[in-house]
């Protein structure tokens, strides 16, 4: 694969990667502030009502992790 193209699509499948990680294991164990949720109620009148909520943490590790796998390449390709 290009050297390139690995530089720009590594960091961004890392940081996906490692927040749906996060998020699952915060679901599987109950974790509260890694877990992403939803409800949903359903009422006659009006249809049903959604509501969606989660953490933000396991997302900014994700996108720490991506940070530094870009880091790591740079480094990696000026050694070389």
């Amino acid at each position: 694969m290009n050297k390139k193209l690995v530089q720009i699509l590594l960091p961004g499948i890392v940081a996906i990667g490692v927040s749906i990680a996060l998020y699952n294991i915060g679901n599987a164990y109950e974790i509260s502030w890694m877990r992403f949720y939803y409800e949903q109620e359903v009422s006659t009148g009006n249809g049903f009502e959604l509501e969606t909520g989660g953490s933000m943490i396991p997302l900014l590790i994700g996108i720490a992790a991506g940070f530094v796998t870009e880091w790591i390449l740079k480094r990696r390709t000026h050694s070389e």
